[in-house]
């Protein structure tokens, strides 16, 4: 027998049905970023520093699953980071930082800017992501200051290093932010980062390699999520993946 609260579910369902939706009930087992926001309770990180922050997409969805914690958004492109301090606004606990990449130590670059923003990045386009994502050329460029992880916890994070996550989308660049982060990698509590299976910017750090590296810095793997694929062949491209410092959790 249905209960009343099941009649309105149930209609619910129907009404966005009617309307071309399809409702399904989210959970760590089909949301990435629930299981996200628990990991970050699990380590009780104090400050998650999003590097690469577009207009604030991912802080968005952390915010809305259940992250009340503080945040450090971290943007190079012009357009996306006028809409990131817009989308920053009004939260008190999310600090958006002046105009800048990040990188293995402070300058000044070109910044290669991608027809769909999310794909710019400071290193070269293969035609691997090319061929994958057409969308994702390059239509211009701009010039951009470079700071590093370190710079950034030292003047951000009013926190134990153990007390932040970090999370990387910068494109090919990964290699070159964690090297900025200097001795403090070693005590951070975990960070996400893309990985990829095949060369999509020239010169980037592919996934065996980057697993490896971080690995050396006491961290290990705790999770991977379906990223970045070829929609001609199926074949995956670039996937997500968290690191956690593991002695944290087994002190919670």
């Amino acid at each position: 027998m249905k209960t009343p609260a099941r009649f309105v579910i149930d209609a619910i369902r129907a009404a966005a049905r009617a309307g071309g939706v399809e409702l399904h009930r989210v959970s760590q087992y089909t949301s990435p970023m629930i299981r996200l926001a628990m990991l970050l309770r699990l380590l009780r990180t104090e400050v998650v520093f999003d590097i690469g922050a577009n207009a604030g997409q991912f802080a968005q969805d952390l915010r809305g699953s259940g992250y009340g914690g503080r945040l450090v958004s971290v943007e190079p492109l012009g357009e996306a980071h006028a809409s990131l301090v817009q989308a920053a606004a009004h939260d008190g606990r999310w600090t958006v930082t002046p105009r800048a990449a990040v990188g293995a130590r402070a300058g000044r670059a070109m910044l290669n800017v991608a027809g769909n923003s999310v794909s710019s990045s400071l290193h070269e386009m293969t035609s691997a992501h090319l061929e994958a994502a057409s969308e994702s050329r390059y239509v211009n460029s701009e010039a951009v200051d470079i700071t590093t992880l370190d710079a950034l916890l030292r003047q951000y994070a009013d926190a134990p290093d153990s007390a932040v996550f970090l999370k990387l989308d910068v494109q090919g660049h990964e290699g070159d932010v964690l090297a900025g982060a200097g001795p403090r990698l070693d005590r951070i509590g975990g960070l996400q980062l893309e990985v990829s299976l095949v060369e999509l910017y020239q010169g980037q750090v592919l996934m065996q390699e980057q697993v490896a590296a971080l690995v050396s810095h006491g961290l290990t793997l705790w999770s991977l999520d379906r990223g970045f694929m070829d929609g001609r062949t199926g074949q995956l491209l670039q996937c997500d993946a968290t690191f956690v410092r593991g002695d944290l959790l087994h002190q919670s």
